[in-house]
């Protein structure tokens, strides 16, 4: 029979990734698989373990082998059909949570999993949240993830403003912003394409945004966009050009630039 200990002495995968996947098998915490490594895996335990070994190795997210993903320390359901939520994208929701006034209207564009929008609600449950995607398979996770966390988010299936009525007082998006020759999309092959790239400039969604945004904004309500590490001075161009002010670019935790607000000019 095979032990934990034998598993983790294998030069496969990194000991992080063996972690996660073999605490999902095993049903041990972090300690456990560390004091229990004499534990013998059943033939099944075993047999799933290689599997999932052969499809990380492959490329496979971890998270797509296991159906889900943390952010903000809650855990999400994730498939093909949804981008993996970024630990960075928890600097985008702090800044809603900041800036959004009390029973604000708020709304999360191409909302994906619905990490965003759900952590937003259940954090501020006064926020009147509502999530957007063109995307079918993608809003049928999202509202999955929302019933899982009693979350009262309301769901939309709309390409950007198309369906959307009435005005908002904050306007969080995490478009495709990738280029189409970037050459990191490759290694993001396992994700939804279009999730991820605009394929063009990695621009025109952040344009299409910005330049709908006064329509749609509130006196004094917010945009607030994550983007590439090197697009901040194009996004505030954009914004500046679509007519908001106050426009300023905040560095994630690795201090890289990660989002660009701006706002509504106040009545």
């Amino acid at each position: 029979m095979t032990t934990l200990r034998q598993l983790f002495q294998l030069q496969d995968l990194s000991r992080l990734d063996k972690r996660v996947l073999l605490s999902r098998i095993t049903g041990f915490t972090t300690a456990q698989l560390i004091s229990r490594d004499d534990y013998e895996l059943s033939v099944e335990q075993l047999q799933l373990y290689q599997n999932w070994v052969q499809r990380a190795l492959a490329g496979e997210p971890i998270a797509y082998i296991l159906g889900q993903k943390e952010f903000y320390s809650r855990e999400f359901k994730v498939t093909p059909a949804t981008l993996i939520p970024r630990p960075e994208t928890e600097l985008l929701l702090e800044k809603i949570l900041e800036l959004a006034t009390p029973n604000a209207r708020v709304v999360d564009l191409g909302t994906g999993s619905g990490c965003l929008a759900i952590s937003a609600k259940l954090e501020r449950p006064d926020l009147q949240v509502i999530a957007v995607d063109k995307f079918v398979a993608a809003l049928q996770v999202a509202q999955e993830n929302a019933r899982n966390l009693a979350a009262k988010v309301e769901f939309i299936h709309s390409d950007w403003f198309t369906n959307l009525s009435g005005k908002f007082d904050l306007i969080a998006s995490n478009p495709p912003y990738i280029e189409a020759d970037d050459p990191h999309l490759q290694a993001l092959q396992f994700e939804p394409q279009t999730a991820l790239s605009d394929f063009a400039d990695g621009l025109s969604c952040i344009r299409l945004i910005a330049n709908s945004a006064r329509e749609f904004l509130n006196p004094n309500g917010w945009l607030i966009i994550e983007h590439g590490y090197n697009q901040a001075h194009a996004v505030q161009e954009i914004f500046r050009s679509a007519g908001l002010v106050q426009i300023a670019t905040l560095q994630d935790y690795a201090g890289i630039d990660r989002i660009t607000l701006a706002q509504q000019v106040g009545s």
